[in-house]
């Protein structure tokens, strides 16, 4: 599937309802491998967008799923961390409006992504 805004849009707001469940499930702390579907979702897209920062991301996000198969729980809360920062920096910057949503712009959608992340990451380094 190529990316345009509205269908970016509508799989960052897909995927923020899906992490913010996984986040809000007590085991996840104790268990981040609900983020393998997630990260599959998302890798194949990006690898095949043809835009350097995407393969960029793809890659981190292959470099997350080894982490979490791997049960290395401080490589994971780390890129957790950079992936939320960045998610927040490049909504920073993001102002364009797609989709249905109540907060339907890709920067709302990119910065309520780096919360979540950032607070997966806090959440494995206090369990």
């Amino acid at each position: 599937m190529a990316l345009s805004s509205t269908n970016l849009n509508d799989h960052l707001y897909s995927t923020n309802l899906s992490l913010g469940d996984l986040f809000n499930n007590h085991t996840f702390a104790h268990d981040p491998s609900g983020l393998v579907p997630i990260i599959d979702s998302w890798a194949p897209q990006l690898q095949n967008s043809g835009i350097a920062v995407l393969d960029t991301v793809a890659g981190e996000l292959n470099q997350l799923k080894s982490y979490i198969q791997a049960g290395d729980r401080v490589g994971t809360s780390t890129l957790l961390q950079r992936l939320g920062e960045q998610s927040s920096k490049a909504a920073s910057n993001t102002h364009e409006v797609a989709g249905n949503h109540l907060h339907n712009g890709l920067g709302d959608q990119l910065r309520h992504l780096g919360q979540l992340l950032i607070m997966a990451s806090g959440n494995l380094k206090v369990s």
